[in-house]
């Protein structure tokens, strides 16, 4: 079977933002949010642009889990601005507008939501792209995935194609000195769930693999010491190193149940993303490992779990020790383990539970899952994560 990996060209380590003086162009879309605006990191890009004489724009109009409206806006920015290069400056959320916009501004004519990983876009004959990611988790300046929200049902969709991979990542860690803790510990979390389940999903493969082995090393390591401190330059590079090598390997083998799951919550709940994934990763191993039909998969997590130093000689209980070590995990950097430790009130709850579910069943990173799963089976797995206990089933 023929396979490909795509990945971009990747530039990190202190300074890496001077790659910008090695591009050629004259027209520089900078998409962002307005916090990250804020700070004055976009106009640090546009600066030094500017001063190699291009002309460049700023637009900080990107939300949390960003809409299909907020992408249309962002394209017809692009559009008036005439932009040859769109360089995406902040999280998720900003490199998945940026991506989306990208393929708007060169094909308006093409429906998001239908977008397949077939589909030939003809993307980069009238820009490029360059993301700088001011989080350590979601990866996306790897990967060739979006996942965008639609007005009407708030339900979030996630799609790829190959094309929307970054043509350059920038890994500058100064661009996330001082990150929240609260978002130093979620972003992880979400960093090492990508890892996670692109070593267990049915389309792995031996190069995401060997993204995978390393970033769960690597962030169980350097994410308690990165959420310690803040302002720890080493710790904040070595995790957005293991943060884009999640993405480089789930972004060739696929996201599983915990992205559905989390997808899910963060459309109805409006819960972080990567609180919502986090919080679902343990619950997740634990119910992909059981039996003697999911042998495979308790395999594979315990091949993770044995990085981090945990032994034993039955798969099954290896994988479950596993799921303990993702608790303990996220007990340490202060990632909410339920939803009523997260704050959900029972009746919000209750009042989402079947949308959560019917959300879920729609996602498509559960057809990576390498165990299958019914709504009923989704919908008892809420109920276990609303109060924390382990999946028994």
């Amino acid at each position: 079977m023929v396979w490909w990996f795509y990945v971009p060209n990747i530039v990190f380590g202190e300074d890496a933002l001077t790659e910008l003086e090695q591009i050629s162009g004259k027209k520089a879309f900078i998409v962002t949010d307005r916090v990250i605006n804020s700070l004055g990191l976009a106009e640090k890009v546009c600066r030094i642009l500017t001063e190699r004489q291009w002309e460049a724009a700023i637009w900080d109009g990107v939300e949390p889990d960003p809409k299909v409206s907020t992408v249309k806006a962002a394209a017809e920015a692009i559009k008036m601005f005439g932009a040859d290069w769109i360089i995406a400056v902040g999280g998720g959320s900003v490199m998945d507008t940026a991506k989306a916009a990208w393929v708007l501004y060169e094909k308006p004519d093409v429906e998001l939501h239908a977008l397949t990983p077939f589909d030939e876009l003809g993307l980069r004959k009238k820009a490029k792209l360059i993301c700088i990611p001011t989080t350590t988790g979601t990866g996306s300046e790897a990967t060739k995935a979006i996942v965008i929200r639609d007005d009407e049902t708030g339900r979030k969709f996630a799609t790829i194609n190959p094309e929307l991979t970054p043509d350059i990542a920038i890994l500058d860690p100064e661009f996330v000195v001082g990150l929240p803790r609260n978002l130093t510990a979620y972003t992880g979390m979400d960093a090492l769930t990508h890892a996670v389940e692109g070593y267990v999903s049915v389309w792995k493969n031996d190069f995401s693999d060997g993204c995978s082995l390393q970033a769960v090393k690597m962030i169980f390591e350097w994410l308690p010491k990165s959420v310690d401190n803040l302002t720890d330059l080493e710790s904040r590079e070595k995790m957005l190193i293991a943060a884009c090598l999640a993405g480089m390997a789930f972004g060739n083998s696929q996201a599983a149940l915990a992205h559905s799951l989390g997808h899910s919550m963060g459309s109805v709940l409006r819960t972080h993303h990567g609180m919502s994934v986090g919080m679902a990763l343990p619950y997740t191993i634990e119910f992909n490992c059981r039996g003697k039909e999911n042998e495979e998969a308790a395999k594979q997590y315990s091949e993770l779990a044995r990085l981090i130093g945990i032994t034993g000689k039955k798969p099954e209980t290896v994988s479950l020790k596993f799921a303990g070590a993702v608790r303990e995990l996220m007990k340490k950097i202060g990632s909410p383990q339920s939803f009523k430790e997260a704050g959900v009130k029972k009746k919000d709850f209750n009042a989402g539970l079947e949308n959560m579910v019917d959300f879920a069943m729609m996602d498509t990173s559960l057809t990576m899952n390498p165990r299958n799963i019914d709504s009923e089976e989704i919908r008892k797995m809420y109920r276990y994560m609303y109060d924390g206990t382990v999946i028994d089933f």
